[in-house]
């Protein structure tokens, strides 16, 4: 099985994007540190950052890409029109959206930060009346992605958002130079986001229209391919963007554990959302282009097979090394040299719990997103949306049920422990909220809050994914061609071949987890890299030993920057 260029392309941009992002995060999360200052701007940041994924990988992934990809073969110039007309549908509808939240901005904090009070919900109000005007430039960014990943060009869509956190590194680089404190230093970043969302788009824009000259602005939504891709939109926002909802309401019932719950949440999703993106976007992103024009369903069910062992052999191995060593991981990546004093250690243990948990569910959300491209690819994105509602509802119910006993549990010293002689105020039940001055008291310990809602969404991803399994298997709902049910490969799709590709990643982690431990004594950063290193070999060993076809995918494509020895093989002996 030969990896498709357009996912290798996809997977490049998204690489370069999600280190900038990285490096971001360690500048703001020890800028800003995990306390008062850290949880506003998180709060803040959550609606541009929810737009933008919400939009470019769900709505327009599931709405808009199958048809302006299968008109773009057919008719460059309706496929222009089309892409106009959404454009300023998307314009129209967040420039809205935009000015009433600036005026509303106090009730809206409330939406999505429940618990804030004092400092860090004025903070977060005023964070909020700049960073929402990123809204609606976030949304055409999105726009310029559907398309170009239309026209099967991945990179530039996928690397852009590098000038999105290059300007924030500057800016961070900036409030230290100069000496800016305090939350002037959130103030001034917040501006720098929208700054960067407008660098972000002005580098799409132009291979936008070099892909389609023909695209111009237009208010023709009542036409039939218009009409038909907003009325999906709803539908397909809920299917495809559920992680996002999911990551938003998160946030909100952070708001009612101690402070510093968010702002440790925001870091480890930088982490946990990696792989996501990295290996399970690129593949999807691919993919729903090419479901969106085949017209054989065998195709669509042998093609989707292959890309789920690809894709969850990948994500499996980023998270064995993140429970064989995510302490040393969060502590190498957020305790940046120069800021050693800005975050606890016990801080950087609750970050690593949370990603722990957060990880349980990376494998399902990534098998999730294939057979969404099923559904999509068929114009089918009220079942994605519905079987996303229960996920969303048993995501937070089990979360809710969770944090407020775990908000009990203390990180000290690396050790777990309860409150003790601590006052909770008028909090006499396990599951009661605590009292404001109490979660407020940034000169307590962390507290293990967080993780109840991570492990929450983990099991939410789980439910999602049987639930995907079962409809994309009543074939008749979405592929009615498919003459009989034998022709499906049930196994190949959900059997022993995919037990297969996650055998590598139990080795790899049986082997990982016991040296990280041997190395407690070394810095985290040599920590790291020896235990990933022997980790990656041991991968890599037995993905080829079992002859898995994802791992001969990626051994051609690494043998492609070989020359000197595609140069050998071509000389005759």
């Amino acid at each position: 099985m030969r990896r498709p260029q357009g996912a290798a392309a996809a997977a490049a941009g998204i690489g370069v994007s999600r280190l900038s992002g990285l490096a971001r995060t360690a500048l703001i999360t020890n800028i800003l540190g995990i306390g008062t200052i850290g949880d506003a701007f998180a709060a803040a940041m959550r609606i541009p950052n929810f737009l933008q994924n919400l939009l470019g990988e769900g709505a327009l992934s599931g709405a808009f890409v199958p048809a302006y990809s299968s008109l773009a073969d057919r008719d460059e110039r309706a496929a222009g029109h089309l892409a106009g007309a959404i454009a300023t549908f998307l314009l129209t509808v967040t420039a809205a959206a935009t000015l009433i939240s600036i005026f509303l901005a106090r009730p809206l904090v409330r939406l999505i930060a429940w618990g804030f009070v004092g400092e860090r919900y004025e903070l977060t109000v005023s964070l909020v009346r700049i960073t929402v005007c990123a809204t609606a430039v976030a949304v055409l960014s999105a726009w310029c992605l559907g398309v170009l990943n239309s026209h099967r060009r991945f990179f530039l869509s996928y690397v852009a958002p590098v000038l999105w956190n290059a300007t924030q590194i500057a800016v961070l680089v900036g409030v230290l130079v100069w000496g800016v404190v305090g939350a002037d230093r959130a103030t001034a970043l917040a501006w720098a986001v929208v700054a960067g969302a407008g660098a972000q788009v002005l580098v799409q824009l132009r291979g936008v229209m070099r892909a389609n000259p023909s695209i111009s602005l237009n208010f023709r939504w009542r036409e039939r391919a218009a009409s038909g891709v907003i009325r999906r939109f709803g539908p397909a926002v809920a299917g495809r963007g559920v992680l996002q909802i999911s990551a938003f309401m998160d946030l909100a019932l952070a708001s009612l554990l101690s402070v510093g719950a968010a702002a440790a949440m925001a870091a480890a999703q930088t982490l946990y959302l990696l792989p996501l993106s990295l290996i399970g976007t690129s593949i999807a992103a691919a993919e729903l282009t090419e479901l969106s024009r085949a017209t054989d369903p065998r195709f669509v069910a042998h093609r989707t097979s292959d890309r789920l062992c690809a894709a969850v052999f990948g994500v499996s191995g980023v998270v064995a090394v993140y429970f064989a060593a995510g302490r040393p991981l969060t502590d190498s990546m957020f305790n940046l040299a120069g800021f050693r004093n800005a975050i606890a250690t016990d801080d950087l243990t609750l970050i690593a719990l949370v990603l722990g948990a957060y990880s349980l569910g990376l494998g399902p959300l990534v098998a999730s997103r294939l057979c969404q491209n099923v559904l999509f690819a068929a114009r089918d994105t009220r079942t994605a949306a519905k079987i996303a509602a229960v996920r969303l509802a048993v995501s937070l119910a089990i979360g809710a049920a969770l944090m407020f006993p775990l908000d009990r549990v203390l990180v000290v010293d690396g050790a777990l422990t309860g409150f003790g002689d601590i006052d909770l105020g008028s909090a006499d039940s396990t599951w009661s909220l605590i009292d404001a001055d109490v979660r407020s008291d940034p000169a307590l310990p962390a507290r293990l809050g967080a993780v109840g809602l991570a492990l929450g969404a983990a099991v939410g991803a789980w439910v999602e994914l049987g639930l995907l399994r079962r409809a994309v298997l009543r074939r008749r709902r979405v592929l009615p061609s498919l003459p009989s049910r034998s022709d499906w490969p049930n196994q190949k799709l959900f059997g022993g071949k995919l037990v297969r590709h996650l055998v590598p990643a139990a080795v790899a982690f049986a082997v990982g987890l016991p040296t990280a431990l041997v190395l407690d004594g070394l810095p985290a950063i040599l920590r790291v890299i020896a235990t990933v290193a022997l980790m990656a070999g041991l991968l890599a060993g037995c993905a080829l030993g079992l002859r898995l076809d994802a791992a001969r995918a990626v051994a051609s494509q690494v043998s492609r920057f070989l020359p000197l020895q595609r140069q050998d093989r071509g000389t005759p002996d």
